[in-house]
């Protein structure tokens, strides 16, 4: 069996596949989907063996069954059961075999070409299958549609006489999308961010696998088309009204269960908001996230769990620092960076960093630093982090610079230097004289 760093046996996994097609065994498959799923000398095994391609068969209509009276099937008999039929456990196994191993770049082309996309978009749109099934074949269709990174940055190292070879390839996979925007099943995928949560998460990463680095215009103008973007910040404010309904609810638990899965969904979102706002060539597609960064900030608000918050303040920083997508600073907002901060959160600290620098720029830091109030808290979390690095160091300078000696706000106005040191600065009269004891007594004459 696979798992727990053992060797995989080429018989066991021949086994294994030759009695889940001849028996049309739902255990049989699933165990040939985790040791494809585990480690990629487990999926290589399998397809040794043969058992890639039997799998693939199945998918495409064909039937192996020990017992079976005839008849080999074929893509037309698979598309009409595609359509017509519900899934069966054994086939539902079959295709999570073949989204495993597509996983893996050796592995990934051999599925892709087979023709079995076909079979997989029919049965996405198809009203027959549930959700968790569609979710599955939205996540074939992302694997299938794109080809790996792994796979895009060696054919950038590769030399000028592999030109064809990688032209090729590339020219298949657009090919595979062409054949998901004509189909429709771009905007059925689409179309299942506003649904369950197992199928808006597929859905989400999917768009990211589409229309990432290994996408094209043409995906991304029907992803656009399909308002994609617009859907996943819908969702983002969806999980922010149910956070603050199940807040006012006196019966705390009622949506507890809800919540936790929007939150997967979320995070789901959030990692691909960033990765699309990585990659070149997605500025129209993002378009709709220039007036939606409030979505994005309630979430962060709403959020429980640390590893999602991080991401969504990686988000906002690249959102910022590529397309000068910045949020208004609001005492919301302020409160939960101080907060992440006090968590020792190395996102927030990069996320101020990387705003404090965009206020400099633009002549807004203390307008910015204002929201924090007194910003002396602010400055002493970072201090506890315990972070030496010149960018910290830089960060509490520039919070220093902007800051009443006496009070720790920044107002909006420029600060006064005292004229005798000319170190200290402060926000008004006032606050000078009320701090000139202490100040003397530290040295300024």
């Amino acid at each position: 069996m696979p798992g727990g760093g053992a060797p995989v046996e080429f018989a066991a996994v021949r086994a294994a596949w030759l009695r889940a097609v001849q028996e049309e065994d739902a255990e049989a498959a699933g165990w040939c989907a985790r040791c494809c799923e585990e480690s990629l000398r487990g999926a290589e095994a399998f397809a040794e063996s043969d058992g890639l391609e039997a799998f693939i068969a199945v998918a495409m209509g064909e039937s192996m069954k020990s017992d079976a009276s005839g008849g080999r099937g074929g893509l037309m008999v698979a598309l009409a059961q595609a359509l017509t039929m519900e899934m069966s456990a054994f086939k539902v196994a079959i295709f999570e075999t073949l989204c495993a191993a597509a996983q893996w770049p050796s592995l990934k082309g051999r599925i892709a070409g087979s023709g079995v996309l076909g079979v997989i978009t029919a049965t996405l749109l198809s009203p027959k299958h549930p959700v968790d099934r569609k979710a599955l074949m939205t996540r074939l269709t992302g694997l299938l549609g794109s080809d790996s990174p792994e796979v895009l940055e060696a054919q950038h190292a590769q030399l000028d006489r592999s030109q064809h070879a990688k032209l090729r390839r590339a020219t298949e996979f657009a090919k595979l999308r062409q054949q998901l925007i004509s189909s429709g099943a771009v905007k059925a995928i689409v179309a299942l961010l506003d649904g369950d949560a197992v199928g808006a998460a597929a859905a989400a990463k999917t768009i990211s696998q589409l229309a990432g680095i290994a996408g094209d215009e043409a995906i991304r103008v029907e992803l656009a088309g399909a308002e994609a973007i617009s859907a996943m910040l819908k969702r983002l404010e969806r999980f922010r009204l149910l956070k603050e309904k199940n807040e006012l609810n006196e019966d705390e638990n009622e949506h507890e269960d809800l919540l936790e899965d929007e939150e997967d969904v979320v995070g789901t979102i959030v990692s691909s908001l960033s990765d699309l706002a990585l990659v070149d060539g997605c500025e129209e597609l993002l378009a709709p996230v220039h007036n939606s960064l409030n979505s994005l900030c309630g979430a962060l608000h709403a959020c429980n769990q640390r590893k999602m918050i991080g991401e969504i303040l990686r988000c906002l920083e690249t959102l910022g620092s590529r397309y000068n997508l910045w949020p208004e600073m609001s005492k919301e907002l302020a409160e939960d960076i101080f907060c992440l901060l006090l968590m020792r959160s190395s996102a927030a600290v990069s996320f101020l960093e990387t705003l404090l620098r965009h206020a400099a720029n633009t002549g807004t830091t203390n307008s910015l630093l204002s929201e924090f109030g007194d910003v002396r808290p602010l400055r002493r979390a970072l201090l506890e982090l315990g972070d030496a690095s010149a960018s910290t160091r830089d960060l509490i300078a520039t919070i220093d610079s902007h800051t009443c000696e006496h009070c720790g706000k920044s107002p909006t106005s420029p600060l006064m230097v005292c004229s005798k040191c000319r170190q200290v600065k402060y926000c008004s009269r006032e606050c000078q004289r009320t701090d000139w004891k202490r100040h003397k007594l530290n040295g300024c004459a």
